[in-house]
């Protein structure tokens, strides 16, 4: 049960910018009328999430049960992303709500929530939090989620999961056969009770089994904030569990306060034989040619043979997944250059103490390795690439456009 009280707020307030581990081995809790341990667990976890929740953590009544659950929450950012996925009044059953960033942003949308939590303390402060924040339809039950699908006859618009990665030892885990619940064994329990269903999974995972554990999927997002792909978010529906040849695939990079940097769509048919994409020669690399390196949600989704047919442009090497123009392409999902030359040996005394930002793809060396044998500084607006021309090792510089 979480004992709080006045004091317990006044104490967060008056030690907020203190080391945690000083205060844990300063103070004793026999000395307070609160739990000592929890106060400074809020100070520690405000440290840890003051950008990535900063609007939840506006409200100094916010709690944390324990630093687990602010370390393996949503970004806000990607929760109103989620959020964006429900319409006003659709029921909403988050079945494993964990600190609740997910369902309270679909609350605060509008959406009739039901958030199931395993573990006691956490269905606690998930329902003192919604109160903090004033959700009204939103009900927290403290349950084993698979056991509560099992045994109910309601039905939801939106189920969504976002199962347990940490093993024993607190050890990441990646497949979703690993996780808790193990969403795989239990899907057509699960689409039996929604018409739609939201896995959030980790970026690591490997989407080519995953399409083959889930027969019903429609979607895969590759969700990132500010660059860093946080996750994959597979869509899965249950109507006429018809199994489709064609799904969509969307690459989203958002800012810290969920608005859209950049947007990447199209459509993975995995019934159809790949195309043939063109490769860069030498000749495509000269000054004034454009260099494509799309984003890391991009990445995780390979749509290599659409962005060279969007955007007119030839693979650098198979394995690099850069990419090179001759007309600068507006709206690419990704980091676009102009490239200034191809550097020879000859020119290795004319880069040093060049600032740079130092990018290697499939190349021998380290993108450290060559920040050290070029005698580069550290920069932003000059890059040097290393990467692959074929089998042959290639070094390119370019500037920001």
């Amino acid at each position: 049960m979480l004992k709080i009280n006045d004091d317990f707020y006044k104490f967060i307030e008056q030690n907020k910018d203190k080391d945690p581990n000083n205060l844990r081995l300063s103070l004793k809790p026999q000395s307070y009328t609160f739990d000592l341990n929890l106060a400074i667990t809020q100070i520690e976890c405000r440290k840890k999430v003051s950008l990535k929740l900063k609007n939840f953590i506006s409200s100094h009544l916010f709690i944390f049960p324990d630093t687990i659950s602010a370390e393996q929450s949503s970004h806000q950012a990607v929760a109103y992303y989620h959020s964006n996925k429900i319409k006003e009044n659709e029921t909403v059953c988050d079945m494993t709500a964990g600190l609740g960033i997910d369902s309270m942003s679909c609350a605060k949308k509008g959406g009739i929530v039901t958030a199931l939590e395993l573990d006691p303390l956490k269905a606690e402060a998930l329902n003192y939090n919604s109160k903090v924040l004033g959700l009204k339809a939103f009900q927290v039950i403290n349950t084993d989620s698979i056991e509560y699908l099992r045994h109910t006859n309601l039905h939801y618009n939106v189920i969504f999961a976002d199962p347990s990665r940490r093993g024993e030892c607190n050890k990441r885990l990646y497949n979703l056969r690993d996780c808790s619940p193990n969403i795989i064994e239990n899907q057509d329990i699960l689409l039996k009770h929604c018409d739609k269903l939201l896995i959030k999974a980790s970026p690591l995972l490997d989407i080519s089994q995953t399409i083959k554990d889930f027969p019903y999927i429609v979607s895969i997002s590759a969700i990132g904030v500010k660059g860093e792909c946080k996750e994959l978010l597979i869509e899965l529906k249950s109507s006429g569990k018809f199994k489709n040849n064609n799904i969509k695939i969307e690459a989203v990079n958002l800012d810290n306060d969920g608005e859209i940097i950049s947007f990447f769509t199209d459509e993975l048919n995995i019934e159809k034989n790949s195309r043939v994409i063109d490769f860069a020669t030498e000749q495509d690399l000269l000054s004034g040619a454009f260099l494509l390196e799309p984003s890391a949600m991009v990445m995780k989704l390979s749509p290599w043979e659409t962005i060279c047919t969007r955007f007119e442009a030839k693979k650098i090497g198979k394995s690099s997944h850069l990419f090179v123009t001759q007309s600068q392409p507006s709206e690419f999902p990704g980091r676009v250059t102009k490239i200034m030359r191809i550097i020879r040996k000859q020119d290795r005394k004319s880069l040093i103490g060049l600032p740079a930002t130092v990018v290697s793809r499939n190349h021998p060396l380290k993108a450290e390795e060559i920040r050290r044998v070029y005698k580069l500084k550290e920069g932003t607006d000059n890059f040097i690439y290393a990467t692959k021309l074929g089998d042959k090792p290639v070094i390119l510089e370019s500037i920001s456009c």
